[in-house]
């Protein structure tokens, strides 16, 4: 049997209202204009729910279903989704049910912004979004409009004396000539890729971010200091080689996103 790679329709879900509506009324709309007409027709919808849409760490594929119906309508006949655009064609595709994945279909990295394709074969053993879309060109794409050139590397600072994050991220930005990188997003790179570290101390009743041995291998260094109110605080400081480890995987860092960098971080 033929298998058809754009038989599924993955459609991302922008709310939970909408969900509930699409959900208990079985059915999925796209604005006419989204969809490629060499891409019909589908035999199925998936949806995709953004990070943080139902308090999910991160966007995800867990429910899919085949379609029984399929018209043209105009937006204000959705009724139980307000919407501003009023007089726009959309798809309106109803399903026979929605049945739930096995397991949900995570997103790592890159997304769905309105649609995406591909077999039911593929859906149904897909264990990440990866399996699934080419999130590598998401990435490039990325990178190239806010990634770092070899120019501007070049550029930045790098001192022999220790330097905080915030030092760290301002000279970064000042070599990009635009603000490219927050401290968040550095400390978040460190801290997925076992560099450092959550710890709890019951002297302060705080958790900090430490060194692991990892990051202290690479230079990263804690100290304890007194802030303005004389209370102690745990603050890291980047060496000169800890500063190039950061430099040289900054194009890294920037595919996370603010949100996803302030979550748990």
């Amino acid at each position: 049997m033929k298998i058809l790679e754009h038989e599924v329709l993955i459609g991302t879900v922008k709310s939970e209202k909408q969900f509930e509506v699409n959900y208990s009324e079985r059915f999925y709309h796209i604005p006419v204009a989204v969809v490629p007409k060499n891409m019909l027709p589908v035999q199925y919808i998936a949806l995709y729910l953004p990070e943080g849409t139902f308090g999910d760490d991160d966007g995800c594929i867990r429910f899919y279903g085949k379609i029984c119906n399929a018209q043209t309508v105009k937006r204000e006949e959705i009724e139980n989704i307000p919407s501003v655009n009023y007089g726009m064609d959309y798809y309106k595709f109803e399903v026979e049910e929605w049945k739930r994945l096995d397991f949900p279909i995570l997103r790592e990295c890159g997304g769905i912004y309105a649609k995406a394709f591909t077999s039911l074969e593929t859906l149904l053993s897909a264990k990440k979004l990866s399996d699934i879309i080419n999130t590598k060109f998401d990435e490039e794409m990325k990178i190239r409009r806010h990634g770092f050139r070899p120019e501007e590397l070049e550029k930045i600072e790098i001192t022999k004396d220790p330097v905080g994050v915030k030092l760290l991220a301002k000279r970064i930005n000042e070599a990009g000539g635009r603000e490219k990188i927050y401290p968040v997003q550095i400390t978040k790179y460190l801290l997925e890729n076992g560099y450092l570290k959550l710890s709890f101390d019951e002297k302060t009743g705080s958790m900090n971010r430490v060194p692991t041995e990892a990051g202290i291998k690479i230079g990263i260094e804690n100290f304890w200091e007194i802030n303005k109110y004389y209370r102690e605080y745990s603050k890291n400081y980047y060496s000169e080689e800890a500063q190039k480890f950061v430099v040289s995987h900054l194009n890294e860092m920037v595919l996370i996103t603010e949100k996803r960098a302030y979550r748990n971080t």
